[in-house]
């Protein structure tokens, strides 16, 4: 049986930082990106940002 192969590559300190480093910056820019299409919507349903229908 062989052993998971995720498993086998975070053993390596490095390799897991790294990982946590990207997951770390995926969730930020993941807010931010909501954030700014909150506020675009925001905008349409008030008005202030017209959208050709």
């Amino acid at each position: 049986m062989s052993k998971d192969p995720i498993e086998e590559y975070l053993k390596d300190p490095d390799r897991r930082a790294k990982i946590f480093v990207i997951i770390t910056w995926g969730m930020i820019l993941t807010r931010i990106l909501i954030a700014i299409g909150l506020i675009i919507f925001i905008l349409v349903l008030l008005g202030i940002i017209k959208v050709p229908v």
